[in-house]
């Protein structure tokens, strides 16, 4: 079978996404050309891999089988890849916060210490491309599912702040209770956000407004007062001009972790791991 990379890198975005429009701007292709690749794919396979409507994409029984293995194998590639290439750059990913302090140091130690540099990848899903071969590490907010295929190690934890619209009743307070959240409806990112209702007990737990994928998405829904959010206190060096955010007392912190493949991870994650470990140790928090 003449079957490209390229072709199966793109699959796994469709299948991820759902989406045609979303997969090809995610590829940096035209949605003509995912629409070729996926069709290329499907006829050197023999079998169709997705149902297509106008609005959806619909993975078959063969497309749910193909994703489930090429989502493990395509990151051992690129490990196999990396492993014999004189290129020394190490992906590291990000949903949408990086501690700046944290990426600064991150950035210089490695380079100073390995010889290699570290590109910033922005991925907007929960693992920031860990888990799909994108990337070959991240620093996140919030433990993600590991399933066994990826190494997790806390660097520390951090304060959460809540987001408010500047026409929100709550925007006047300085300081909110963690039980008084309950009473707001919630804008949700449900690919890589921390907070969601079930953090409330049964009973007490806010209505969520509106559901987004993508931070940019939810940072809007929240300044023009569909609900309010709930982030870490570092979100506060990236203001958004219709946006409020206000101190909560006693809301549980959220953790702050490396992730990185358990399987065949990038030659120089090791040194990594200890850089960013080295770097938070002092204050368990990021900088």
């Amino acid at each position: 079978m003449n079957v490209e990379l390229r072709d199966l890198r793109w699959f796994l975005v469709l299948a991820e996404e759902e989406h045609f429009s979303r997969a090809a701007a995610r590829c940096q292709v035209t949605q003509p050309t995912l629409t070729r690749s996926l069709a290329r794919l499907e006829a050197a396979l023999g079998v169709r891999l997705a149902d297509r409507t106008t609005r959806s994409v619909n993975l078959t029984e063969a497309g749910h089988r193909l994703r489930a293995e090429m989502a493990a194998l395509l990151p051992r590639v690129d490990a196999a890849l990396r492993a014999v290439s004189s290129q020394r750059t190490l992906r590291l990913g990000f949903t949408w916060l990086l501690p700046s302090g944290l990426a600064r140091h991150l950035i210089t130690e490695f380079e100073r210490v390995t010889g290699g540099r570290i590109e910033l990848v922005r991925r907007d899903e929960r693992t920031a491309g860990v888990a799909t071969g994108h990337t070959d590490a991240a620093v996140l907010h919030g433990r993600p599912p590991s399933g066994g295929r990826l190494r997790i190690v806390e660097l520390g934890t951090e304060d959460r702040v809540a987001a408010v619209g500047l026409r929100h009743p709550l925007a006047r307070r300085r300081r909110l209770r963690w039980a008084e959240l309950a009473a707001h409806a919630l804008v949700v990112n449900r690919l890589s956000g921390t907070v969601g209702p079930a953090m409330w007990p049964a009973g007490r737990r806010p209505e969520v407004a509106v559901t987004c994928r993508t931070y940019d998405e939810w940072i809007e829904m929240v300044a023009a007062d569909r609900g309010i959010g709930v982030l870490p206190r570092s979100a506060r060096a990236h203001p958004h001009p219709g946006v409020r955010y206000i101190a909560i007392a006693d809301a549980p912190p959220v953790p702050l972790v490396l992730v990185r493949p358990a399987r065949a991870p990038h030659p120089l994650a090791d040194q990594l791991e200890d850089i960013a470990l080295a770097a938070t140790r002092r204050t368990g928090r990021p900088r």
